[in-house]
């Protein structure tokens, strides 16, 4: 393989993705809680994060999950996702499921009935232009990509393509059970009111959750980088225009005014948004571009603040009387455990890694360099 070919094989183009529970029962499980099952299918609800801890009970002797926490482990030492642009996910999930809409509506007096329809309908809107949206994305993909590596993006866009036709099936279910009678309290036997009362929440849980991973992670999970940011875009402006024409009957029964058209476009431009930064921190920060990994590309040096010999060596004295077990510790994504110590360089709380040896990634650091390093940092 080509140098280029490589790529594809390490991150952000291949995650190692943690290991879940395939028991039965673990199966069971998601089929009955549907928030699960939506997030087998479409991703998870946040990056997954562990500690060392668990990353040694996954894969070491008696572990877990055995042979299979491997990956695990080895994705402790691995930077997997960046900080950066996860922080862009949930403001752009809310942007995509209308929250401005939402908001703007209820304060000018909207009815819960209305509410609820306009819901209902821009749920089936957003279920039937996702799978479309992800072709849009996926086919220019394989198209622009290198001679010699369009193979390998197309084996990269199946597994959200598959998803996206499950996500059409689903789609199809959800209509016929709102056309028989689900969202319709007159029954007419005591068996069908009880499938209706036990059927439907179960569905109106699973499609909110679905919903709302659909625009957080895009059809994206296991597939190409860029399939997140290129499927949102046109995911959020069919939308619009669905709910403009098929939810509201804009341009039939009245006529847009201002008002509503900026409340209409506020969230789809709010997604665009996200979803160019997004593209432009994927070529800038890890060489991702519509042709494949860029040529020549290198990674941007980190830009850290240096720590004070002094403050370092003082605090070392401090680790070895056992100072460290009162000082407050955390984990980064990486797993790695950081103490909080009472000195502050540059107006910050200065982090000492628990590691064996110092390395450019571990190593005495101002808070702001760690989370900007290795993300957020979570309590201990």
């Amino acid at each position: 393989m080509t140098a280029a070919t490589d790529v594809y094989d390490r991150p952000p183009y291949r995650v190692t993705s943690p290991p879940r529970p395939s028991r039965p029962g673990a199966w069971v499980l998601d089929v009955f809680l549907p928030w699960r099952l939506a997030r087998r299918i479409y991703g998870p609800f946040r990056i997954f994060r562990f500690s060392a801890a668990d990353a040694i009970g996954l894969a070491g002797p008696g572990a877990l999950f055995g042979r299979y926490g491997e990956p695990v482990a080895a994705a402790v030492a691995e930077q997997v996702a960046d900080p950066v642009i996860e922080r862009l996910l949930l403001p752009r999930a809310l942007l995509g499921l209308g929250a401005i809409v939402f908001v703007i509506r209820l304060l000018t007096g909207a009815g819960g009935n209305d509410l609820l329809e306009e819901t209902f309908g821009d749920s089936l809107v957003m279920l039937g232009t996702g799978p479309v949206s992800l072709l849009l994305a996926c086919v220019p993909l394989v198209v622009l990509a290198r001679r010699g590596n369009r193979w390998t993006v197309t084996r990269m866009v199946t597994r959200p393509l598959v998803t996206g036709v499950i996500t059409a099936a689903f789609c199809a279910l959800f209509l016929y059970w709102a056309s028989h009678g689900g969202a319709n309290y007159q029954q007419r036997s005591i068996t069908e009111l009880l499938l209706s009362l036990v059927f439907g929440p179960w569905l109106v849980v699973f499609f909110g959750s679905a919903l709302y991973l659909i625009h957080r992670n895009a059809f994206s999970v296991g597939g190409h980088p860029l399939v997140r940011p290129l499927t949102s875009v046109p995911l959020v402006w069919l939308t619009a225009a669905g709910h403009a024409v098929l939810v509201d009957h804009a341009f039939y029964d009245f006529r847009p005014t201002s008002g509503y058209l900026v409340a209409l476009v506020a969230g789809p431009a709010g997604v665009t948004l996200t979803s160019v930064l997004e593209v432009v921190l994927l070529r800038r920060r890890h060489g991702v571009g519509f042709r494949g990994p860029l040529l020549g590309w290198e990674p941007p040096p980190r830009r850290t603040t240096t720590v004070p010999g002094d403050i370092v060596e003082r605090l070392q004295a401090d680790m070895a009387r056992g100072h460290a077990y009162a000082w407050p510790h955390f984990s980064d994504r990486n797993g790695v455990v950081w103490a909080a110590t009472p000195a502050v360089w540059a107006r910050q709380t200065v982090m000492w890694p628990y590691v064996h040896l110092f390395s450019e990634q571990t190593r005495p650091m101002l808070r702001s360099d760690v989370e900007a390093t290795a993300g957020p940092l979570t309590p201990r």
